[in-house]
């Protein structure tokens, strides 16, 4: 295993992947910089990344020795799970206290990844240069955040707007507020363990709403999350002053938001409308 530094960051990879070990090394810099000036966030104190070809070499190799211990007498209870991200994810975070650990696929891995979650929600990217450099910042935001026991919508949405400013760029296809729109039921949003065992539509749209909820609060409460971020306020406290601060109410607030989001971001006197599932598994 070869291993370069790029921006005090680690990146570790296997001989024969110094392509995508260099075009991760070229986006550090820039991506810890945009998590640091948009939401005040710091990469972590040990932070490391690995081109992963292998999603359970990557999760052992990655993890500190006590962890490993740890990883192998649990496997029944995660390997199905991580067997199945490995299919669709192009890249993962694993948080080990201080220790933050990324693992990213290579260009080939990418390409032959399955696109039926991610098409529905992002645009078509055909530079895979560019793709890895993407998904390379998004999992950046996600290192930079990792001490802060972020919700599920809110560690995605960061990281997903955090993609667009870093292509300069929406990255997000706008038919995904469809989605929204549409979806049922209208729920709080899950934790990634429950998002883990969704069907893909669920996933997508779970993914999506988050972006779109950040998006949304980047322009009525500009400052807001950064605030938050600054002080460590936890993420019961930030849901509910979100809740007060965009004028709805905790008990409506869930089964509104994704219409006003759709209402909002929506060009005018278009409704792309998709097909889904009222009962998703």
């Amino acid at each position: 295993m070869k291993n370069k530094t790029a921006s005090a960051i680690r990146i570790y990879f296997p001989p024969g992947e110094e392509s995508t070990a260099d075009l991760i090394g070229g986006t550090c810099d820039k991506a810890t910089q945009l998590a640091r000036d948009t939401w005040g966030l710091e990469p972590p104190q040990d932070c490391r990344i690995h081109v992963m070809t292998s999603w359970l070499e990557f999760v052992f190799r990655s993890a500190p020795g006590p962890w490993r211990i740890v990883l192998a007498a649990t496997i029944p209870f995660w390997f199905l799970r991580a067997r199945r991200m490995w299919l669709y994810a192009g890249a993962w975070t694993q948080s080990f206290g201080k220790w933050v650990a990324i693992g990213v696929k290579p260009l080939r891995l990418i390409l032959q990844s399955d696109r039926s979650i991610g098409a529905r929600v992002f645009a078509e990217e055909e530079d895979v240069t560019a793709k890895v450099r993407q998904i390379t910042c998004h999992e950046l935001v996600h290192a930079c955040s990792a001490g802060r026991k972020l919700p599920m919508w809110l560690n995605e949405g960061i990281a997903m707007v955090a993609v667009d400013r870093y292509a300069g760029r929406q990255t997000v296809r706008r038919e995904s507020l469809a989605l929204l729109r549409d979806y049922l039921p209208k729920e709080a949003s899950p934790t990634y363990q429950q998002l883990s065992r969704m069907g893909g539509e669920a996933i997508a749209y779970q993914t999506a709403r988050g972006y779109w909820l950040v998006r949304y609060l980047e322009e009525k409460l500009p400052g807001f999350l950064k605030r938050s971020f600054s002080a460590h306020t936890d993420a019961r406290t930030l849901e509910r002053d979100m809740i007060t601060g965009l004028g709805m109410t905790p008990e409506s607030y869930w089964r509104e938001i994704d219409g006003v989001l759709a209402g909002h971001f929506e060009e005018p006197g278009i409704r792309t409308r998709l097909r889904v599932s009222k009962n998703p598994v």
